[in-house]
């Protein structure tokens, strides 16, 4: 007869031949002894608090993968351990009885003026405590399983997106001297990415490469790409944060704000037209660039960038961009001209922004007759982005267009009249005023906020 063991609640069978070399075999605390069914039968105490297995070895049943298994790949996604005593607190139970010294005092205080006290004994326990002890039980529990959540942070520290640590922040870089610091500086990883490279000995290794911007956000910045080991990332970004503090450039700012004309860039195939916007405007343009200009402190801006969205490209083509641009001085000098300004959130009013610093400025006939003298052309270096073709309204002759019109007459010559009044009342703060400015000197443009800041 072969070898059979079978386990149940309170007995164990084993045949004859488990036994046939051995004289007398003892499982303590109980003896084998032979039945009369031709087997051995083992008593078996039922499983109580005395006898339980630890959950060390019941874990482990559940957690057990043979070698051969794991070679398979069946060790992944198992069932993870569990505190399943997290929360619980001794002295308290369904019996809801209070004890001595687990769950209140020793002793109580039988009369205050004698200070009389004596010891307490085992008694129900309030509702309202059992109730208190639930509600941080299940508290406690609620953190148990798999699928708990890890902190995640605050939308503005997560970066871009939750699953990638691009556009997340990393502070200001370190200095070697302890005496200096990076003081009001701060840095946004642009791109972080893993890359396989094939080595003679090694063959094929993994290696990571991050894209970090630093800057001070008052026209100071920086970046880097630096490659780091596979599996370090912390010491990469560290050191690419570090290392882009060691590569910061001066960007020219017109108002602190803003660049000081339109201009296009390019790097590889990454083709990107930038251009001025008046304050408040706020920045419209990729993320990459973004970011970049939250560090250089650029406030005002629209960026258009062409097919390649590769973000290497994208911030070696902007910050080559920013560092080309001429000043209104420079271009005054440059040319021989005066410089005159018109936008049109002002409604094209010409305003003189710069001229010649020697006083010198060439007349029309020492121009030449083939000197390209359209500003625009100039900064874009013939590059000049595709116009928009404005669309015909599909309402053009119906009733409800011609009203269309008619609600417009009153504003039709707003533009004329308020560039009419700068010419009058000169280009300074309150020049734009309605008709009831010597009784409410308080209606002006709003937008000349900042000739009234030159005028003070």
């Amino acid at each position: 007869m072969q070898s059979i063991c079978l386990q149940l609640r309170s007995l164990t069978i084993v045949g004859p031949s488990l036994l046939q070399n051995t004289a007398k075999v003892r499982f303590s605390p109980f003896i084998l002894s032979q039945g009369n069914a031709g087997g051995y039968l083992i008593p078996a105490a039922a499983m109580s608090a005395f006898n339980s297995q630890s959950q060390d070895l019941l874990w482990k049943t559940m957690q057990g993968v043979s070698p051969q298994g794991k070679r398979r790949g069946r060790a992944k996604n198992l069932l993870k351990r569990k505190d399943l005593n997290r929360g619980q607190v001794i002295g308290f139970g369904k019996e809801k009885l209070a004890f001595p010294g687990l769950t209140h005092n020793t002793t109580e205080v039988v009369n205050k003026q004698t200070n009389e006290t004596k010891l307490t004994k085992i008694r129900p326990m309030k509702d309202s405590v059992y109730q208190n002890f639930e509600v941080k039980l299940k508290v406690a529990r609620e953190g148990i399983g798999q699928n708990r959540s890890r902190y995640k942070g605050s939308p503005l520290e997560r970066g871009w997106t939750g699953n990638t640590i691009r556009g997340k922040k990393f502070g200001a870089p370190l200095a070697d001297n302890k005496e200096l610091k990076f003081n009001n500086f701060d840095s946004v990883l642009l791109d972080f990415k893993t890359t396989n490279i094939m080595k003679g000995v090694l063959g094929r290794t993994k290696r990571t490469s991050a894209l970090m911007v630093t800057g001070n956000g008052n026209g100071t910045v920086g970046f880097t790409l630096n490659k780091g080991k596979y599996a370090q990332n912390a010491r990469t970004l560290r050191a690419a944060t570090n290392k882009a503090g060691l590569r910061l450039v001066n960007i020219e700012r017109y108002e602190d704000r803003t660049v000081y004309h339109d201009f296009f860039t390019q790097y590889g195939k990454c083709r990107i037209f930038v251009e001025q916007r008046p304050a408040g405007y706020g920045i419209v343009a990729h993320r990459a660039v973004k970011a970049i200009c939250e560090m250089a402190g650029i406030k005002d801006i629209y960026a258009k960038v062409g097919n390649n969205k590769n973000p290497v490209h994208i911030t070696k083509a902007f910050i080559l961009g920013l560092l080309r641009q001429k000043t209104h001085q420079a271009m005054a000098d440059e040319k021989q001209l005066h410089l005159v300004e018109m936008r049109p959130e002002e409604d094209y009013y010409p305003r003189l922004v710069a001229s010649p610093s020697d006083g010198k400025v060439r007349t029309q006939e020492e121009i030449g007759h083939n000197e390209v003298l359209d500003f625009q052309i100039t900064s874009h270096e013939g590059n000049l982005p595709n116009e928009k073709i404005d669309k015909k309204s599909p309402f053009i002759g119906t009733p409800g267009w011609d009203k269309h019109l008619r609600t417009g007459w009153a504003i039709e010559s707003h533009e004329r009249v308020r560039r009419r009044m700068r010419v009058e009342h000169g280009d300074v703060y309150g020049s734009v005023r309605s008709h009831l400015y010597d009784k409410y000197p308080e209606c002006i443009e709003f937008k000349m906020e900042r000739r009234k800041q030159d005028a003070e």
